[in-house]
């Protein structure tokens, strides 16, 4: 089986192969089923909610997306980014960090510095070099980026707080460092993005929560 892009197809298909080789996701699997796709736009708007999501929670950053989307009249674009600034961006509920990401991103975008839609034809490592190369981007916002707008197999977002922490309660174990956590997942390769979003179904169901 190879698989380039994740589908809804394919996911089920791939998480019943997880749950072939690991007893803990077989187990997650049969309680919950196969997990959604939680596709995302691979746009310029998808990025800027990565940067809202940095460090808080998906509903307090949901809640700032939406009032920047009235703001921008719909269409969250550099241009409208760019009118708007900083300060303005600032008054919607960004941080002063986040509102300066942002205004700088969209500068990047409206310059010519920075081409998203050109992120599609590249690897997973050409995409992570051009997002982290962005103010204020790390390797968690170009992983969640990969994993839910360009739909790549096998990323693992070490980073990220609710796969940490799912993965430790279903193992009930620690993972103190990103390398014991990354030879955890050894086992789920080349499809780590299948099992991240199964680890985050569990995590999210324990909390009666879903991925917004």
């Amino acid at each position: 089986m190879c698989v380039n892009k994740l589908t809804r197809e394919s996911i089920r298909t791939v998480a019943t192969e997880l749950a072939r080789r690991d007893p803990v996701l077989a187990s997650v699997l049969d309680q919950h089923g196969p997990p959604p796709l939680w596709k995302r736009p691979a746009t310029l708007s998808t990025l800027v909610r990565i940067i809202l999501e940095q460090q808080v929670s998906l509903a307090s950053a949901k809640a700032t997306f939406d009032r920047l989307v009235v703001a921008c009249e719909g269409e969250v674009t550099e241009g409208s980014l760019v009118n708007l600034g900083q300060s303005q961006l600032a008054d919607l509920g960004f941080t002063r960090q986040k509102a300066r990401y942002t205004f700088t991103l969209a500068q990047d975008v409206a310059e010519g510095r920075f081409n998203v839609s050109s992120l599609a034809r590249k690897s997973d490592d050409q995409v992570r070099t051009e997002i982290t190369a962005r103010l204020g981007m790390g390797h968690w916002t170009a992983d969640v980026f990969l994993m839910m707008a360009l739909l790549r197999p096998d990323l693992l977002p070490t980073g990220d707080l609710a796969l940490v922490k799912g993965l430790q309660e279903l193992d009930e174990t620690t993972y103190p460092t990103s390398q014991s956590l990354i030879q955890r997942a050894m086992i789920w390769r080349p499809y780590r993005s299948v099992a991240t979003r199964m680890v985050w179904q569990s995590y999210l169901a324990r909390r009666g929560r879903r991925l917004l």
